[in-house]
């Protein structure tokens, strides 16, 4: 203190403010200084990273991706403005995807947040500017609620609203699958009988069909994780080069074992083997034991394949397949609930599900 003192008595303006003004005057101005560094500091933080995750992954090259990549220096401004890393740039061009496809002026549905009816923006740019706004606003939400963020509870809070992320922090939920399918329906049997709200999808069960309480998978078949498409093993996607989706995961289901990967292209898409092997198993409905039309592959490493459900098969037991090779068609046979790839790793070909292993751990899927 005696430093300062002495150092302020040499200087004009202790004529003006005295000793103590002028050192309150000092420690005021390191105060506006640290307050300054702490916002620069923030500020370069939510540019680095929103919450935990840095990246989506990859848009899958396709003609529906083109559509909306040509927006892509219009997203990354709007995100620059609103403090948000570039590195979600796949995140919102995917979004679009499910948005809209790419079709402009609205690419982002964006106007009844903004305007509280549809059909309000009329430019791209007003469009990507308010979802940039809605991401920013949503996770403000989220932290000031004390959800755990992801991208996942951004985007469905995105397609449910607000009122979705109340409703997690009420029931003390985290963002899944199943409380996205439980919200959907809570708000669907409160409004069900104002006929605005339908069910489209066999998965919806009559039941989730307030929003889409699948939005995040859907938006997921358009992304392909960074680095490739499996987990370190030689095997690739059923489904090349089409988006999909996966509906239901290996595990419990419905109080008993499911013992593949449920995922969903479209009716009729092409599955190929996901490795070089021998087909070991191509069999009809009548006799798979619920699988519907089914096929089973052996492959090099001694693992098994298993492709269910499927409208039809193009291989018969014996015949030897490269990886990629087109062996069948999605479809809806056998105890199915709707068109979808029932798809199985397996350590031996019989129905002892016991013999059964995570698909994940194989593969990198949306």
């Amino acid at each position: 203190m005696k430093l300062i003192i002495n150092f302020i008595k040499r200087h004009v303006w202790l004529s003006i403010f005295g000793v103590t003004g002028t050192i309150y005057i000092i420690l005021f101005l390191l105060l506006l200084l640290l307050i300054i560094g702490f916002l620069y500091s923030s500020n370069n933080s939510n540019n680095t990273q929103i919450g935990g995750t840095q990246t989506c992954g990859e848009l899958i090259q396709s003609p529906a991706a083109e559509k909306v990549l040509k927006y892509r220096s219009i997203v990354e401004k709007e995100l620059d403005k609103e403090g948000i890393s570039k590195e979600y740039t796949p995140c919102f061009l995917a979004q679009m995807l499910q948005e809209s496809g790419g079709n402009p002026p609205d690419v982002f549905q964006a106007s009844e947040s903004k305007y509280g009816q549809i059909g309000m923006i009329k430019t791209v740019d007003e469009s990507v500017q308010q979802a940039a706004i809605r991401w920013e606003q949503i996770t403000e939400l989220l932290e000031y609620l004390k959800l755990p963020f992801s991208i996942e509870l951004v985007w469905q809070t995105y397609n449910f609203g607000s009122n979705y992320a109340f409703w997690l922090a009420d029931n003390k939920e985290e963002y899944s699958l199943d409380t996205a399918f439980k919200y959907s329906s809570e708000m669907y049997q409160r409004l069900k009988d104002k006929g605005i709200y339908k069910c489209h999808y066999a998965e919806q069960k009559g039941s989730a069909c307030y929003g889409d309480f699948m939005y995040v998978d859907h938006i997921k078949r358009y992304l392909m994780p960074t680095g490739g498409d499996n987990n370190g093993s030689n095997f690739q996607f059923p489904f090349v080069n089409i988006p999909f989706v996966v509906t239901s995961e290996f595990g419990q289901r419905w109080g008993e074992m499911h013992a593949g990967i449920d995922l969903v292209a479209y009716l009729g898409a092409p599955i190929s083997a996901i490795d070089d092997g021998v087909v070991v198993a191509s069999l009809p409905t009548s006799q798979s034991g619920g699988y519907g039309e089914m096929v089973t592959i052996k492959h090099k490493n001694g693992l098994y394949s298993r492709y269910g459900h499927m409208r039809k098969r193009f291989v018969k037991v014996g015949d030897k397949v490269k990886k990629g090779d087109v062996i069948g068609e999605q479809g809806n046979t056998g105890e199915s609930t709707g068109s979808h790839l029932h798809l199985e790793i397996r350590s031996a070909n019989d129905y002892d599900k016991g013999h059964a292993m995570n698909p994940r751990n194989y593969f990198k899927f949306p």
